[in-house]
């Protein structure tokens, strides 16, 4: 990582944080908590752990700004808009997208098919046996 220019983001637009500093470090600990309690009943095993105490010590705690790879984008289908996002990093792609009914009818119809095929045969073969 290298440190933040301003011209990194020039001509391009950008988000700015959604999340406080506090707000998200309240978060941070949270999920860093939670972790680590899942990672001592792991290393102490068995069905049944009883934890009396958990003491972590954090020091020296700071923040930077990163810039992420991270494309948000929407499209319009049929006069509905469908939003997604793009991880630049990653390639992974979450979002909306617009479901076709005849299609899910159409699949299950083939597996219906499918199964009425399978189930005929079985049946069949099942009396030479």
């Amino acid at each position: 990582m290298v440190p933040y220019s301003p011209s990194y983001l020039a001509g391009f637009r950008a988000e700015a944080y959604q999340v406080g500093l506090e707000d998200a470090y309240d978060d941070a600990r949270d999920q860093m908590d939670r972790i680590i309690l899942r990672d001592i009943k792991f290393d102490i095993g068995g069905d049944h752990q009883r934890v009396m105490t958990v003491d972590t010590a954090i020091k020296d705690v700071t923040f930077k700004h990163i810039l992420l790879p991270v494309w948000v984008a929407a499209y319009k289908y049929r006069g509905k808009t469908y939003r997604f996002v793009l991880n630049g990093r990653s390639s992974r792609v979450q979002g909306e997208r617009p479901w076709s009914a005849w299609k899910f009818a159409f699949a299950v119809l083939v597996g219906l098919i499918i199964a009425g095929v399978i189930g005929y045969f079985a049946a069949q073969n099942q009396g030479r046996y």
